[in-house]
């Protein structure tokens, strides 16, 4: 977990602006998948951060250029 948050945040994915109390802050989550070979031995481990979409209003969009 802690490799894949250094590769989003050396990537610039994203940038930590302050919360002003205004804003609707969706959640995230951490989903874990482990890959295996064909003789069943453990190959890696992988990490995603996933956004919890059932939270933003449909119709709604709350990115910019910039926050992108």
């Amino acid at each position: 977990m802690d490799t894949e948050f250094q590769a989003l945040m050396s990537n610039n994915t994203w940038t930590l602006v302050p919360y002003t109390g205004q804003e609707n802050i969706i959640d995230s989550k951490w989903g874990f998948k482990t890959k295996y070979k064909a003789d069943g031995s453990i190959e890696r481990r992988k990490a995603r951060l996933v956004a919890k979409g059932f939270q933003q209003t449909a119709g709604l969009v709350r990115w910019s250029k910039q926050a992108l």
